[in-house]
Order: structure tokens, then C-alpha cells, then sequence
């Protein structure tokens, strides 16, 4: 039996040359993430003004950061805001593209950890992810867009990144309770 699972496991990865292996089931966890990063973002959106925007999708961006760690939560990220370009119609901004992957980065770094408690881990990835990502370098991005000055377009924006702040710190507890759920049958990587 040991040795099926072995040849089963050899099956299911991927090896470049000089590279190390990338699991075909981790390609398939992030691009599920994707897609529904994607789905929550752009199709149902909680607000969708023109320079305010609040949605889920920072709670499948979280299960990537959880459960792969920050490169491939920045992959996933950054491939979630290019998809959105030509499918929404939308302008590449590339400093927001930037912010995007910060954002998975950050996330990846906080909370691919063993042992997740509420304080730290989510108090510090919502707070750094709204302070660097969004009050610094999605606002800065949208000012220079748009050509409106930096300080009135971030005092506008400010209840967006409280709002988001708290839903993701009040998310942070259902989201480990179902990724121990996971774990434990076996669905995810341990």
C-alpha cells in the first residue's frame, strides 16, 4: 500500500529542470482561490463605487496565504487583478497590480504559520494589509490615475480600509475553524 501511495504522490507533481517539484493539487488550490477571489471581487461586490470598493475576496486570498505561504498567495493576487483587466474592462494600473501581490505577500507572511491565534495574526495582516497595500500604494496608484491629489482621495477612502479591517479580523476565526475542518479530513495540505 505504502508503495501506491508513493508512485501516487510521484504522479502528482510537477518537476522543471533545476527547479523544485510544484504539486499539481497546490496549482488546483490556488487557481480554485483565484477564481473565487475573482467571483466575490468583481461579480458581487458588498459597495462598488468609483473609488470605493468593499468585498469577500480577501477570504479565499487568506486561505492561500494560510495554506501556501506568501509566494503562492502573491501568484494567486496578482493573477486575480490581471484576469480582471480585459474581462471587466478595466485600465491596468500597475502600481495597484503592485499593492495586489504586497497584498499577498503580507498575507502569506503572517499567516502561513502552524499556530495562527487571533492576536497577532490578524490583527497585524488586516492592519499592515490596509495600511501598506491600501491607505499606501492602491490610493497612491488611484490618486496618480485619476490626477487627484493624494491626501483628500485617502481621507475619502478611509471607511473603506476600517470597514475592511474589521471584516477580515471578524472573518480571521471562521476562517481557521474551517481550515482545521479541512485538515482533518484530509482535503487540504496539513
Amino acid at each position: 500500500m505504502e508503495k501506491f501511495n508513493t508512485d501516487l504522490r510521484e504522479k502528482e507533481t510537477i518537476r522543471a529542470p533545476g527547479a523544485n517539484t510544484i504539486s499539481v493539487r497546490t496549482i488546483c488550490y490556488v487557481a480554485m482561490f483565484i477564481a473565487l477571489a475573482f467571483v466575490l471581487e468583481r461579480l458581487f461586490p458588498i459597495v462598488n463605487a468609483p473609488t470605493l470598493r468593499i468585498t469577500l475576496a480577501f477570504i479565499p486570498m487568506m486561505f492561500c496565504g494560510i495554506l501556501f505561504g506568501p509566494i503562492w498567495c502573491a501568484i494567486a493576487f496578482g493573477i486575480t487583478d490581471i484576469l480582471g483587466w480585459p474581462i471587466m474592462g478595466l485600465t491596468p494600473i500597475p502600481l495597484i497590480l503592485v499593492s495586489r501581490i504586497v497584498n499577498g505577500l503580507l498575507f502569506g507572511f503572517i499567516l502561513h504559520r502552524e499556530h495562527l491565534r487571533f492576536w497577532p495574526h490578524a490583527i497585524l495582516s488586516a492592519c499592515s494589509v490596509q495600511i501598506i497595500c491600501g491607505m499606501g500604494l492602491t490610493t497612491w496608484g488611484l490618486s496618480m490615475f485619476l490626477g487627484s491629489p493624494y491626501i483628500p482621495f485617502l481621507v475619502s477612502r478611509l471607511p473603506q480600509f476600517v470597514i475592511l479591517a474589521v471584516l477580515q479580523i471578524v472573518v480571521f476565526p471562521i476562517v481557521l475553524k474551517i481550515r482545521d475542518t479541512l485538515r482533518k479530513t484530509g482535503l487540504v495540505p496539513a
